[in-house]
């Protein structure tokens, strides 16, 4: 177990900002099938906007198992939920029983031939020091992660988000508290390259945001990602917010020349949602939109260049 050290929501080891038990090189490499070699690529996308309960698990994990069956029916390649759609948006929740549910749901995916971006925050016990305190301890780190598995099941690693939110009135606190900071990286599958952001990791929002913006979208663009899968949960945010966040999403695609495939949860009250979830193209015009409340489910046959 690697050793280190918790600065305020993010983990130190070997005096670089890392993602604990994910390696800092860059990802496994899975080389293209045969049958997909030089010719022009397709990739069939899903995405599930979902009401995403805070407090009950088994609820959200049934309706992810819904999420997972439809996929299936329409021979998806790769559905991608909401941020925190599996242990609820929070970090307060028991770490056993949501890495038993994820178990559940990765082997479901699995046997439907479906591949999944799991949106879900997730604890590790991990060896670290807190303070001055030179004793190391046994620490639960808290990440609030993207899980990356592709359709054969294989688990391809985890994103977790960079861009934490904090109010600019208090900074330090809010999410920069309760998560430890991921690192950027990419997945390889089937001669593919793609990258996770999650929401605040697109668009930086003001006066949620006290860390500077790194352009996530920008660098995961350099680093060869082909599509961007982007998994929000802005339930219970102003519907005013939603110019910003859709012109971040379609100024962003255009800019980079490169498809943007979002997923939001839905206002439990039944109220429109400030960011639409669909699929955003490399013109930066919307592909495919969904309904913009309550639970919905769409796919979109995704050409690659």
């Amino acid at each position: 177990m690697k050793k280190g050290t918790i600065l305020g929501g993010s983990l130190l080891l070997g005096e670089k900002l890392v993602q604990a038990g994910e390696p800092s090189s860059g990802p496994r490499e899975k080389p293209a099938s045969p049958a997909s070699a030089g010719k022009p690529r397709e990739l069939t996308v899903a995405g599930f906007q979902m009401l995403v309960s805070e407090s009950d698990i088994g609820a959200n994990e049934r309706a992810i198992h819904r999420a997972i069956d439809q996929a299936a029916g329409v021979k998806a390649d790769f559905l991608l939920t909401p941020e925190g759609s599996l242990s609820g948006y929070n970090a307060d929740f028991d770490r056993v029983t949501v890495a038993d549910t994820i178990e559940r749901v990765a082997q479901h995916a699995k046997e439907s031939g479906v591949g999944l971006l799991l949106g879900t925050c997730y604890k590790k016990e991990e060896e670290g020091f807190v303070g001055p305190d030179p004793t190391p301890r046994r620490l639960e780190c808290c990440y609030n992660q993207v899980r990356v598995y592709a359709p054969d099941g294989e688990y391809l690693g985890f994103h977790a988000k960079i861009l934490l939110t904090s109010p600019i009135r208090i900074p330090g606190t809010g999410e920069m508290r309760a998560y430890v900071i991921g690192t950027l990286r990419t997945f390889a599958w089937d001669g593919i390259c793609f990258g996770a952001l999650i929401c605040n990791d697109l668009w930086a929002t003001p006066g949620a945001t006290v860390m500077s913006n790194p352009y996530l979208a920008w660098r995961l663009k350099e680093m060869g990602a082909q599509v961007i899968f982007h998994a929000v949960n802005t339930a219970g945010t102003p519907l005013l917010y939603r110019p910003y966040t859709e012109s971040n999403q379609s100024l962003w695609a255009g800019a980079l020349s490169i498809p943007i495939v979002s997923v939001n949860a839905a206002n439990l009250d039944g109220a429109p949602t400030n960011c639409r979830s669909g699929v955003w193209g490399p013109d930066g015009q919307r592909k495919c939109e969904a309904k913009d409340s309550g639970e919905q489910f769409y796919s979109y046959k995704l050409p690659l260049g």
